[in-house]
């Protein structure tokens, strides 16, 4: 069963894909593409197979769309998109949310709504993780790239392995640090009386250890916290979080390795991400603003 949908434009266009995606809800470019390159488009009663094809005014577009069935979720909110191409998204997540369904009760994820508008990712592998190219924790707002096909989403997890990916943090720290510039490099190993928390494992034979790198630099210092920019070298679970608690300066909010009553919430925010595309090579770099309530809490100690 099909729909055939006809729009009738009122402004011009440079191109027929970005009119369509512009002009019916949820339906991405990728489907827009295939839709054009199998002839299910049609410009003035025209087939066309050129979605950089121009529109002007009054042009009509038919779409001609396979019926969807009903759905029993709808996403609760909508992937604030950083960036987008036909092989990559890269969006701002907030924080309380999974990245991904893990044990136990399953609650919303953004993998949930990134399938729910871009469908196309089930055709990938891994059926538990499309698209997934990294993670950042549950209560981390911010910075995190996701893909869109099987070629894209191996070739940005061999760049991850290889570190020719980097990314920056800011965070809020308890107390003054004893250095204002530095490297934290300390293995990491689960801990093993805690299943959900991690450890340093320095001058200590712990199994599983992993070596994990972290650079800082202290932004500004106020009498309670600091306000810290972070490079992670590399990217264990927790490693920030852990790294920074080992120094005697937890991230406020933490719930695991600090006070969570120091602050609202974890107060990690992925800042930003640089890497180099993997199909044109161009240099794509993406910053997420500093949320609100780090804004605020900030201006707040300035006022005092």
């Amino acid at each position: 069963m099909t729909k055939n949908i006809i729009i009738k434009a009122k402004i011009p266009y440079s191109r027929i894909d970005i009119f369509i995606n512009e002009s019916i809800k949820d339906i991405s470019r990728t489907k827009i593409e295939k839709l054009i390159k199998n002839n299910k488009v049609k410009l003035n009663n025209n087939i066309t197979d050129k979605k950089n094809r121009g529109i002007q005014i009054g042009d009509v577009v038919e779409i001609e769309l396979p019926e969807i069935e009903k759905k029993s979720y709808y996403p609760s909110f909508k992937l604030k998109k950083l960036f987008e191409d036909n092989y990559l998204l890269i969006i701002d997540k907030p924080s309380g949310i999974s990245v991904h369904p893990g044990a136990g009760i399953h609650k919303e994820t953004i993998l949930d709504v990134f399938r729910y508008y871009y469908p196309e990712i089930n055709g990938i592998k891994n059926k538990e993780r499309p698209g997934i190219i990294h993670r950042i924790d549950k209560d981390t707002s911010g910075i995190l790239l996701l893909a869109k096909h099987e070629i894209t989403m191996k070739q940005m997890q061999n760049k991850f392995k290889k570190r020719e990916i980097k990314k920056s943090y800011f965070a809020l720290v308890s107390g003054k640090m004893r250095f204002k510039n530095g490297t934290i490099n300390t293995p990491i190993a689960r801990d093993h009386r805690k299943r959900n928390k991690f450890k340093v494992s320095q001058n200590e034979n712990i199994e599983n250890s992993r070596d994990s790198v972290t650079e800082y630099s202290v932004i500004y210092e106020f009498e309670n916290f600091s306000f810290v920019k972070v490079f992670p070298h590399t990217g264990r679970t927790h490693q920030i979080r852990v790294h920074f608690s080992s120094l005697g300066n937890p991230i406020l909010g933490d719930k695991i390795y600090g006070n969570p009553k120091s602050f609202k919430r974890l107060a990690l925010h992925a800042y930003s991400i640089k890497f180099h595309h993997p199909i044109h090579g161009n240099l794509i770099t993406s910053y997420s603003p500093l949320p609100e309530i780090f804004r605020k809490y900030i201006q707040e100690e300035f006022l005092k």
